[in-house]
């Protein structure tokens, strides 16, 4: 197994020079970048306000497969994704994620089975890749003096889908039920690929490797049985053969990954780049960081939109349109602070911007435990949040994009996606099966669970905590703590 490097490729066809397109181009082809990095956070939150309304169609416990699904196959494919970007160009690859992501919308709409869902979702989770190549797109068409910024308003654009997913999603739901969300979905993704093929530059920097294959297998089925292991285990039994047969066999396949990785020539994920204090740390920071972002999303909607009923105290009943009303400020304050955050990185260093995203989403988790019922306490707890989410996502792609040489740019920004998806898999998991444990009761007829306080106390504080540890390592690494370059110069 070979690789193959280039490093000084052909010019694109029809591709000015970097530096020499007009600025209208320049600004043409961030906007749509924005909109189609759209698809990665738009397969989560969309989704997130829909969970409670999907149990009348699919009578489980395990709704939050709906969510899991998604991030595992980001979890699989990104490693793909990133070297496939490398190899045959950053356009490329987004165009053909927004092509699977389609196709798999189209699956969604039309599902008859819970098993057909989450084939359809499965391949709208390769789409998680979608912001790892943005971000590394960016940095190739781009002059050095803006990469920073225009990160920053990517971010930005992830901001305008947390304002806008809710309102949509609750529009949807309301009038149309969930199903109409995937034709919303679908019918985005096919008319914006044809203008980003005509608009968006091609980068023209190429790095071809052999595809691992092997590698991407074995990660895929590690993560795979240690989150099936965690969301059974409470059913099995913790210490029942099933669970300790399937926790352990997926920690095993992972080690066998890992050692694969690193006797392959061309891996499907470099774990050498680790050996770099820099990536390393962003990387387990941003596992974290991943983990209490999927927390509150998966907890909040289902917190709101809960009816006022006996045995609980944080019933307010809010239909989906209502719970976009009630917490639009997180996007508001995502899109926000997403340039803001940029801004401070190239001024101060990212590791700051890092640690600002971190404070505020502990602070937001920890208020959130105290299960506010009231508007104005609703509102503040998710301007908080939001503030911690867009300088969350103008914090990595700087420190990621500092951290590893221009010719692996994708395959850095891929591991950044890995990580935050596997958090994220891991959250719903973990906080599916502490709410499981915490159920007050079931509609029998409509499916529709009401859970105790304590599920929702105990699922927040968990995600906290979980955020504790991010925050450590933010503030002991050593790497971003000098202005972000956006790559231009050598760490």
């Amino acid at each position: 197994m070979t690789e193959t490097t280039t490093n000084t490729p052909e010019p694109q066809s029809g591709d000015d020079p970097p530096g020499r397109r007009p600025g209208w181009r320049y600004g043409a082809a961030l906007a749509l970048i924005v909109l189609m990095s759209e698809l990665a956070p738009m397969e989560i939150m969309l989704v997130y306000p829909a969970i409670p309304h999907m149990s009348s169609n699919f009578h489980t416990l395990h709704l939050g497969w709906v969510l899991t699904m998604v991030s595992l196959a980001a979890v699989v494919s990104l490693p793909l994704v990133g070297k496939l970007a490398d190899a045959f160009g950053k356009k490329r690859v987004m165009l053909s994620l927004a092509v699977l992501f389609a196709v798999g919308s189209l699956i969604c709409a039309t599902a008859d089975s819970f098993a057909v869902l989450l084939a359809g979702r499965a391949l709208q989770g390769t789409a998680g890749g979608m912001v790892a190549v943005a971000y590394a797109l960016v940095r190739d068409i781009f002059p050095r003096r803006w990469v920073p910024v225009a990160l920053g308003t990517v971010a930005a654009g992830i901001g305008v889908s947390a304002l806008a997913s809710p309102f949509v999603a609750g529009w949807f739901i309301d009038n149309h039920g969930w199903q109409s969300l995937f034709w919303f979905m679908f019918g985005y993704a096919v008319l914006l690929i044809p203008v980003v093929a005509i608009l968006v530059p091609e980068s023209s920097l190429r790095l071809r490797h052999r595809l691992d294959l092997f590698g991407v297998a074995l990660l895929g089925s590690g993560v795979g049985l240690i989150l099936v292991g965690i969301s059974q285990g409470a059913k099995w039994g913790w210490v029942s053969s099933g669970t300790l047969l399937t926790l352990i066999g997926g920690a095993g396949i992972l080690i066998a990954f890992v050692v694969w990785e690193l006797r392959v020539p061309a891996p499907a994920i470099d774990l050498r780049l680790l050996a770099g204090n820099a990536l390393r740390s962003t990387l387990l920071a941003y596992l974290f960081i991943g983990f209490m972002i999927a927390g509150y999303g998966l907890l909040m909607p289902q917190l709101l939109q809960t009816p006022a009923q006996p045995g609980i105290t944080y019933g307010v009943g809010l239909t989906a349109t209502a719970f976009a009303l009630w917490t639009f400020p997180t996007g508001v304050l995502t899109m926000g602070c997403g340039p803001l955050g940029g801004l401070v990185a190239r001024r101060r260093g990212a590791r700051l911007t890092l640690i600002g995203a971190v404070c505020a989403m502990i602070t937001g988790l920890a208020a959130a435990a105290a299960l506010p019922d009231h508007r104005w306490q609703i509102m503040l707890l998710s301007a908080v949040f939001g503030i911690g989410m867009g300088l969350y996502y103008a914090s990595g792609p700087n420190l990621v994009m500092d951290a590893v040489p221009a010719e692996q740019s994708a395959v850095g920004a891929a591991m950044l996606g890995v990580v935050a998806q596997l958090g994220n898999a891991i959250a719903v998991t973990v906080l599916g099966v502490v709410m499981a444990q915490n159920i007050a009761r079931q509609n029998p007829t409509t499916g529709r669970i009401t859970y105790s306080d304590t599920a929702f106390q105990h699922s927040f504080l968990v995600a906290a905590v979980v955020g504790l540890a991010g925050l450590a390592v933010a503030t002991v690494m050593r790497h971003g703590r000098t202005p972000a370059t956006g790559g231009a110069e050598p760490r």
